[in-house]
């Protein structure tokens, strides 16, 4: 019998092949996915990190969250990437970002590693802040011993090492602590007497430690006692950066944040402290090398012109001066400090009229001028 040749052929019709193909590129593409995500990253995780961190450095945000999402898909939980991007996320003004991080961090690695500790001890507040920190310190205590029982290892090991200034300055932090936020706990007075003192025994040679401890003195009026311990904190910095700005020269910028481990607000702050304990001499000198690290801070002229002001009537034309350039930088970069201003108002007004002062060009005029040394000030009177 002779064959079909009308027989149907077996397979799929032309729309089921077309069916079929599409599907096939569909499949396909999944695959080629599915390698992508399996292929190797072009970067380890400690690679991707070291360029986060340089990214944060100098930064470049944006591109420092790409590195930290990265490693966060090979390795989520990998401390340090938690750390970084923990980091990052502060940064960024992200506290409840950092918080997951950091937390993360501690759940998977709760007895090694201060640095998260220290993060979260700024993030949180009150009690929970100072457990924070009391937990970083142990580790800091801990791993420091470790590296004095193997000097030569840690020596060589490199990275950062934990010192005496870092277990110091985490004993400095609980003691701001317990001077404001939990200044009305049970026992906080004893509390942060006892972790100021740990904080200056840490390490003699922090200038933070010795102005908390002037802080701490001053709120039990022991005027005498915190003037030795803000005098000490100063001696511990301000010659120092005298010295280096003396040694500067016109080829070579000088910089002062180099120069000390002591922040600006802190100068600002121990200027304040030397007023109040009636240093007022070397207040100045604080204030002035303030001065050439940004000379438009109105609060720093103010407190020229209130350490002037204090010192009585051979000092009223430096006082008048340094308060009228308050006035004017205060206006220059649009400070929003009401109580401030009415304070500069209050003492000018007091202080009245310098000879020869032309109400009209005031404004234009103040500043031109240096203020008398209080030598030549005190022979004219």
């Amino acid at each position: 019998m002779p064959k079909n040749k009308f027989k149907k052929k077996s397979g799929l019709s032309l729309v089921d092949r077309k069916k079929a193909l599409k599907e096939a590129a569909l499949a396909s593409k999944e695959n080629e996915e599915q390698k992508t995500k399996k292929t190797p990253s072009k970067y380890s995780v400690s690679q991707l990190l070291d360029k986060a961190e340089d990214c944060i450095n100098e930064f470049q945000y944006e591109v420092a969250q790409k590195f930290c999402q990265r490693a966060l898909e090979m390795e989520p939980d990998n401390v340090r990437t938690l750390e970084t991007t923990g980091n990052l996320l502060m940064e960024l003004g992200d506290p409840d970002g950092a918080k997951q991080c950091f937390g993360r961090a501690v759940e998977v690695s709760p007895d090694s590693g201060y640095a998260k500790y220290m993060c979260l001890g700024q993030l949180f507040e009150g009690v929970q802040a100072v457990e924070c920190y009391q937990k970083g310190i142990q580790l800091m205590v801990k791993e420091k011993q470790e590296q004095q029982a193997q000097e030569i290892s840690a020596a060589c090991r490199g990275g950062d090492q934990v010192t005496d200034l870092d277990i110091s300055n985490a004993y400095c932090a609980i003691g701001e602590l317990y001077m404001t936020d939990l200044c009305f706990e049970e026992d906080a007075e004893v509390k942060c007497e006892e972790v100021v003192e740990k904080a200056v025994s840490s390490d003699k040679e922090n200038p933070e430690a010795f102005q908390l401890k002037a802080n701490f003195l001053l709120s039990k009026d022991k005027k005498e006692e915190a003037k030795d311990a803000i005098k000490q904190s100063v001696s511990l910095w301000l010659p120092k950066l005298q010295a280096m700005d003396k040694e500067d020269t016109l080829e070579e910028q000088f910089d002062p944040v180099q120069a000390v481990a002591v922040s600006y607000e802190s100068q600002v702050s121990t200027g304040k402290i030397l007023i109040e304990v009636e240093e007022y001499e070397l207040a100045a000198e604080v204030l002035e090398s303030l001065l050439d690290q940004n000379d438009e801070d109105p609060q720093v002229w103010y407190l020229l012109g209130w350490a002037n002001f204090l010192q009585g009537d051979d000092y009223k034309e430096n006082a008048r001066f340094y308060l009228n350039k308050a006035k004017k930088v205060y206006h220059k970069v649009k400070m929003n400090d009401e109580e401030l201003l009415k304070h500069i108002d209050e003492l000018l007004c007091e202080l009245g009229p310098g000879e020869g002062d032309d109400d009209d060009d005031e404004e234009e005029n103040v500043g031109d001028e240096e203020p008398q040394s209080s030598d030549e000030e005190a022979m004219e009177h």
